[in-house]
């Protein structure tokens, strides 16, 4: 199984930006050090918070790299731009980082965003996948015309072109039957959630596995993460960050949550179950095997910083993770 490190850009609005991108960058180097496959990171706009915009992010991330470490979006939302320049974007990136991006993306959900750059919510199913067949044209193509009902254009060529033949590997995410559906059809991988428990995607895998055509490139999954010595550190560590990105989910309407009447740790652990890998590098470890063999899993794209939390404390998990976890899933 591959770990790579899913990277913060997102912090509380009266934190210094510069400091921010300095902690981002040193957890690049660290994470390169330790044996991550990659990095990624996600996307959201007009927020209260500071959110660094991911493309421009991962070519100076790119830049920190010694060794193959890709870089990727986790998601990019695709609806919310015009897909010809995702495709610039992503092929520039794909020359900065010597051909190792990856392209995630997915149709996003909250409202602001789509009012503000004036997209129709309700098209967001068909801008994906118009999106996804611009993109692997316009890579591959030249002259390439479209006519879609969300875009058209006529005899364009890009340059510079992806050093990836055919263009970087596009993982699409969601968890709703029709996004499953679309990743199947249209994606190199599905790239599961990192919100949704074990018990409901079995049934996605399921519906998953019926609809491929072929083979995926690999079975990725999102994740937060946590590692620490003892099973009481890890939680007391990222438990009150996890609570607070939870609560923020459910205000976006993307959770249900009906614990309000519990203490923050008996929501901390009803919430958890088959969510988090929060624990011991044993109790991660068999957590990963668990997730290799229920859901096919063999790509894990791990969050161990939520905003707030302190630089050092991610840190120490990249540097557990990659010490005494990573070296023992890398047969599965």
């Amino acid at each position: 199984m591959d770990v790579s490190l899913m990277g913060l850009t997102q912090h509380p609005g009266d934190r210094d930006p510069e400091r921010c991108l300095a902690e981002l960058l040193e957890q690049a180097r660290i994470a390169d050090g330790n044996s991550f496959e990659g990095l990624f990171v996600g996307e959201h706009h007009f927020t209260d918070d500071i959110y660094f915009d991911n493309f421009q992010t991962l070519a100076r991330l790119a830049a920190e790299f010694d060794g193959d470490v890709r870089v990727g979006t986790s998601v990019c939302l695709l609806p919310l731009h015009n897909p010809a320049l995702v495709a610039e974007r992503v092929a520039t990136l794909d020359v900065i980082s010597g051909g190792n991006v990856v392209f995630g993306a997915a149709a996003g959900y909250r409202d602001a965003e789509f009012d503000t750059v004036g997209v129709d919510k309700a098209e967001r199913a068909g801008r994906v996948t118009e999106g996804v067949e611009i993109l692997r044209a316009l890579w591959s193509e030249d002259d390439v015309s479209y006519d879609g009902e969300h875009y058209a254009f006529e005899d364009v060529t890009l340059r510079p072109r992806p050093v990836q033949e055919s263009g970087p590997p596009i993982w699409l995410g969601g968890s709703a039957p029709s996004a499953v559906r679309r990743a199947a059809a249209l994606g190199d991988a599905w790239l599961i959630d990192p919100v949704s428990p074990v018990s409901k995607l079995k049934k996605a895998v399921g519906l998953y596995e019926r609809e491929l055509t072929e083979e995926p490139s690999c079975r990725p999954i999102r994740r937060d993460v946590y590692v620490a010595e003892t099973t009481e550190k890890a939680i007391d560590t990222a438990a009150p960050y996890i609570l607070d990105k939870f609560d923020s989910l459910s205000e976006w309407g993307v959770i249900d949550d009906d614990g309000e009447d519990l203490s923050r740790r008996e929501r901390f652990d009803r919430v958890s179950e088959g969510r988090y890998l929060i624990g011991t590098p044993d109790e991660v470890v068999a957590e990963l095997e668990e997730l290799n063999e229920t859901l096919g899993v063999d790509h894990l794209v791990a969050r161990v910083q939520w905003p707030g939390m302190d630089h050092e404390r991610a840190v120490d998990a990249i540097e557990l993770l990659g010490e005494e976890v990573i070296p023992r899933v890398a047969d599965l």
